[in-house]
């Protein structure tokens, strides 16, 4: 994801920060500091109780990314946002069961991150009430104390649990709602009734948040309508890719480039060719893949002269022959590399972009599911 930086590894699972994560951290303080009227002292309590919270954010991304593990799938990373966390996962098979199980384990780890703050409750001093004022008291809630930071952990693992539980696409609980349908219909049939509900619910949320004037709400509203718009779109492209084979309408005339070839020398290529993406071929071994992005920024940065290794992508994904479209869109959107080299035996046998992706979509979804080239 852009505008992310790498802060650490776990499971190996990437763990990245964005950089409008810190603007949560910085409202926080504002918050607790001159909002709660509370100086310095607050605005670092604010700061150190967000951060905390964000912890457990990271538990609930971690339960989703370590049960698609165990199902086989692969997790590329986990970024923090203001709004939450969002888990990229490289593949993950559309089994309604296994994404039932994928899905759940985020609200319970909240639960259970809830539950086991609950004794403490009884343990820390109790300023206003015990355990029960905790909650009823404002002044706990939004002043400093150790009562005060349970407290408010605990009720917002709550609250995270059930929000995340609203049958509401893209929220957790829309997904369990379309591995549920899934059982009785298609995936994409499914996923078009949890996108639906989900859109319906954020519209509902937006208006109210509009009349009531909880602008938070209507923030909230608009990221789940287009995120249930997104994900909706992703499913149905991934379903109509499906059909077809990378083999069977693969750009097999794609021509090569030279680790050691000029930059001009590829200008040259595709103002004669009109390619922009080349696989990178060495001795006959692919080495790596100079895109359109790569040729323009490396002209820009080193010049006509440089050479296509100093600029061309070095880790970049391959896609059998054999592979269905739906995996190379899956590649293409988590490593964001957008020419993917296809190989038949371990031997080039071209190159598929995401213009020829999207040709293929426009044509296979325009079409009879019979109506398929041959391989």
């Amino acid at each position: 994801m852009k505008w992310s930086f790498k802060i650490g590894r776990v499971f190996d699972i990437e763990l990245r920060v964005h950089i409008t994560f810190f603007l949560i951290i910085v409202y926080a303080a504002y918050i607790w500091g001159v909002g709660y009227n509370q100086g310095w002292p607050g605005a670092v309590y604010g700061a150190v109780l967000i951060s905390a919270l964000f912890v457990c954010v990271v538990i609930h991304e971690l339960c989703h990314s370590r049960m698609a593990q165990h199902y086989g799938g692969e997790v590329a990373s986990i970024t923090l946002l203001p709004i939450g966390g969002v888990s990229l996962l490289k593949n993950m098979p559309d089994d309604p069961k296994k994404e039932f199980w994928m899905t759940i384990v985020g609200p319970v780890s909240n639960v259970i991150i809830g539950i086991l703050l609950i004794p403490f409750l009884y343990l820390v001093p109790n300023q206003v009430g015990g355990a029960y004022g905790a909650f009823t008291n404002a002044d706990v809630l939004t002043g400093i104390s150790l009562q005060g930071f349970v407290s408010y952990m605990l009720l917002i693992n709550f609250l995270l649990a059930v929000f995340n539980l609203l049958p509401a696409f893209p929220l957790d609980g829309g997904r369990v709602l379309r591995s549920l349908l899934a059982r009785r219909m298609s995936y994409v049939a499914a996923t078009r009734a949890a996108v639906t509900t989900g859109q319906i619910f954020a519209f509902i949320l937006g208006i109210t948040g509009l009349l009531t004037g909880a602008w938070l709400w209507v923030i909230i509203a608009v990221f789940i309508y287009m995120g249930a718009e997104q994900e909706g779109a992703g499913a149905e492209m991934k379903t109509v890719l499906s059909r077809l084979t990378v083999g069977q309408a693969v750009e097999d005339d794609a021509k090569t480039v030279d680790p050691g070839q000029s930059l001009s020398e590829v200008v040259t290529i595709v103002l004669h060719a009109y390619q922009e993406d080349f696989p990178v071929v060495d001795g006959g071994k692919i080495v790596g893949v100079l895109t359109r992005a790569n040729l323009l920024g490396g002209l820009h940065s080193r010049g006509p002269n440089a050479t296509v290794e100093q600029v061309m992508e070095k880790e970049f994904p391959v896609v059998d022959a054999e592979a269905r479209f739906s995996e190379v869109y899956e590649k293409m959107n988590s490593t964001g590399i957008k020419a993917i080299p296809v190989v038949k035996n371990s031997h080039l046998l071209g190159m598929v972009t995401l213009e020829h992706l999207s040709e293929v979509f426009m044509l296979l979804s325009s079409t009879d599911d019979t109506l398929t080239p041959q391989a």
